[in-house]
């Protein structure tokens, strides 16, 4: 009768209201649909739960007005409660209930304003179990403890718990993606029919001095078409015809684009714990907070508490390594140590990869032009790498 969600008495009442004049009617004398007959009393007293609440007034004794935001309303109290609870067990599971009061988490649901960076207690599915929108709660850098829920799945496959995350949100105002308007401009140089054949022969002199895939280009653009056209918005008329309506741009961005984020963004900063972050030879992102012009300011609590004596720990350690000096009691980190660090932590996992198959290693620098076979991937402390077996004609 209390209950700060919506209840089964509130389900009756609004039916009571629908069924008669606009109002809750329980007076003894008046005839209530058969269910609620039998629950008279409770009516009365979930409808004074309701007024208390702001939901409900009693017009004359025994006839009520229920307020329509009240089904609202009580939908959003419970599931806010359902959060907090929830809340409250990933935080025991890791042995942190007591020091982070239920006065310190901030549930944002599917929009954030501004960014949040933090630690992955949990993830799971929000709301309905039968929905298919994921939840995570993340242990803030600013001493929060913030719930999010996304009804993008894919943008949170790879997030694990104990994952260090960035997120962002989503831009105010949606933009056509790039793919919709090369579609659109193609179409409009032809009448309106888009051809992919016509699109590669144009895009081939853009694309081949880069040393990249024409082809590849191409297909992503018939991939996308493929969705426009479950979509209802364009038509396929042959493999190399579609028809493009002349407003498929803004159509396109109310249709599901995997490389235009919905909710918000999410990145993974490091994948690596605090404690392995300071012991490890690589370049982590400690090492690169420690080193930014604009670095994050951790509140002195919660996580950030633990980030802060984290970044200590670890500039003494880099000192231990020789990569760092003391002088009256500063510690002065070179800016190429975070380059030095990623250099000496690749060549050593790449040679032990290569070692493994029988092969030579040899490091690909930014902007080079790397074909092959992907033989192996490394999550790292500097970052995430890929290692490839170059293709050989002979390998045929």
């Amino acid at each position: 009768m209390d209950a700060e969600r919506f209840t089964r008495l509130d389900r009756m009442l609004i039916a009571e209201r629908e069924a008669g004049d606009a109002f809750a009617d329980l007076r003894p004398d008046r005839d209530l649909l058969e269910t609620a007959g039998r629950s008279r009393a409770l009516l009365i007293a979930r409808a004074r739960g309701l007024e208390s609440m702001g939901l409900a007034t009693e017009v004359e004794t025994g006839r009520w007005s229920i307020s329509p935001r009240a089904e609202p309303t009580l939908r959003e109290m419970g599931e806010r409660g359902d959060i907090i609870k929830t809340m409250h067990r990933a935080l025991a599971d890791h042995g942190l209930a007591a020091e982070r009061a239920p006065a310190r988490y901030a549930a944002h649901g599917r929009q954030i304003t501004e960014p949040i960076v933090g630690r992955v207690l949990a993830k799971g599915l929000a709301g309905d179990e039968l929905g298919d929108r994921l939840h995570l709660f993340i242990d803030g850098l600013d001493g929060r403890t913030h719930y999010v829920a996304s009804a993008d799945a894919a943008s949170l496959e790879d997030i694990r718990r104990g994952h260090i995350v960035a997120l962002d949100p989503a831009p105010a105002k949606a933009e056509p993606g790039a793919a919709d308007l090369d579609i659109r401009d193609m179409a409009a140089m032809h009448g309106g029919i888009y051809q992919p054949s016509e699109h590669l022969e144009a895009a081939r002199p853009e694309i081949e001095p880069f040393k990249g895939d024409p082809d590849a280009f191409i297909r992503s653009h018939v991939r996308r078409l493929e969705a426009l056209r479950r979509a209802g918005h364009v038509e396929r008329i042959d493999a190399d015809h579609w028809k493009i309506p002349g407003d498929i741009a803004e159509r396109g961005m109310a249709c599901h684009d995997p490389s235009r984020p919905k909710d918000f963004s999410i990145r993974t900063l490091p994948t690596l714990d605090l404690d392995r972050q300071v012991g490890s030879d690589g370049a982590t992102w400690l090492d690169r907070e420690l080193l930014a012009k604009d670095h994050l300011s951790p509140a002195d609590a919660g996580f950030g508490r633990e980030v802060n004596t984290a970044l200590d720990r670890r500039a003494a350690r880099l000192v231990d390594m020789g990569h760092a000096t003391v002088k009256d009691g500063v510690i002065s980190i070179p800016r190429r140590t975070v380059a030095v660090l990623e250099r000496q932590e690749v060549q050593r996992v790449g040679r032990g990869m290569a070692a493994e198959r029988g092969l030579t290693y040899a490091p690909a620098g930014p902007g080079e032009y790397v074909s092959g076979r992907l033989a192996g991937v490394a999550n790292l402390a500097s970052g995430r790498f890929a290692m490839f077996v170059p293709w050989q004609p002979v390998l045929e």
